[in-house]
């Protein structure tokens, strides 16, 4: 099913929703849900909710190689099953990360 990131979700096939919590630190971590990220997704959600800048971006993301995420900011990004790997300048730094398919 090709993805058009259309506003309503409804180009989704609506059979994954799952959200949990992801402590980020100075060593990058994948953003998904669980031990391994669904294989079926098509968008991944990210939330900052801790009081730090997070770091998103491929496979060997740095804090100066990664868009920011500010504080109570959140980003959709179309990924199937690439992965989204994320990273702070600090330790203890939670996220909420939801995948969608």
């Amino acid at each position: 099913m090709p993805i058009s990131n259309n506003g309503n979700w409804d180009d989704t096939n609506e059979s994954i929703y799952v959200s949990g919590p992801l402590t980020v630190g100075t060593t990058e971590v994948e953003a998904k849900v669980g031990a391994t990220r669904e294989s079926l997704r098509q968008f991944v959600r990210i939330y900052n909710s801790s009081n730090s800048v997070i770091y998103f971006g491929p496979t060997g993301v740095t804090a100066s190689t990664g868009e920011p995420l500010q504080k109570n900011q959140s980003v959709e990004i179309a990924v199937s099953d690439l992965g989204i790997f994320l990273i702070a300048g600090s330790t203890g730094n939670v996220v909420i990360v939801q995948e969608l398919g």
